[in-house]
């Protein structure tokens, strides 16, 4: 009876069309496989696998990032990552195709999204403290009511809330509120606005020329200052 199985060529046909099915439909799915990014474009990026995949060559692709539109990585080329599959078609929310996804599956390149990996040779600044850089620094703002934003480049950092701003960079400091300015760099400070303080001290320093009605030459002192 052992040799049975051997004899019934049907049963073992069968057995080896199922394992062959079995085989391509895991070769179908979608693969999570190391890559890194060649191109950027907005919020899409064109990725080529970092693995030997002898005898077959796998294109490079183009697929969305794993991110959100509330906060943008500044991707670049270079960075290294791993493809995250998804089960059906992603073009209609990533703007890469058109219509409405179905439970068809897409192929195994198809519904693809770049995930960033991180570098045991980038270790952060500091381990207990959220970092966010860029090659051209951050952006924070508001996408309603008043504008707001803060945005720190290579120029420097501007802090904006409506008509008012602070603009902070290698020549100084510059204040706007209303169109008025007062900056302050180098060894002066500048100012369109009328400035009011309870005391002005002036070490070793004084006040510019000019005269007081209603006084006398003299020994007295002249009432306090008023214009």
């Amino acid at each position: 009876m052992a040799d049975n199985y051997s004899k019934l060529w049907l049963q073992n046909s069968l057995n080896q069309v199922a394992i062959t099915r079995a085989q391509q439909a895991i070769e179908s799915l979608g693969r999570a496989l190391p890559c890194r990014v060649t191109a950027v474009e907005g919020a899409i990026v064109t990725i080529a696998f970092e693995m030997d995949t002898a005898p077959w060559t796998l294109p490079p692709i183009t697929i969305p990032k794993a991110e959100s539109p509330w906060i943008r990585m500044p991707t670049q080329v270079g960075d290294q990552g791993v493809t995250m599959p998804a089960d059906v078609y992603l073009g209609g929310v990533s703007g890469l195709g058109v219509g409405t996804a179905d439970f068809r599956q897409a192929g195994n390149l198809e519904a693809l999204v770049f995930v960033p990996v991180s570098n045991a040779s980038s270790p952060p600044i500091d381990q207990d403290a959220a970092q966010v850089q860029g090659p051209n620094g951050t952006i924070l703002r508001t996408t309603e009511g008043t504008t707001s934003s803060i945005v720190t480049d290579q120029n420097g950092t501007t802090i904006t809330f409506g008509t008012t701003s602070l603009v902070i960079n290698a020549t100084g400091i510059t204040l706007t509120v209303d169109g008025q300015t007062f900056t302050w760099g180098g060894s002066r400070a500048v100012s369109t606005l009328p400035i009011q303080a309870p005391d002005v001290v002036l070490p070793n320093g004084g006040v510019n020329g000019h005269y007081h009605s209603g006084v006398q030459h003299g020994s007295d002192n002249t009432d306090p200052m008023t214009g």
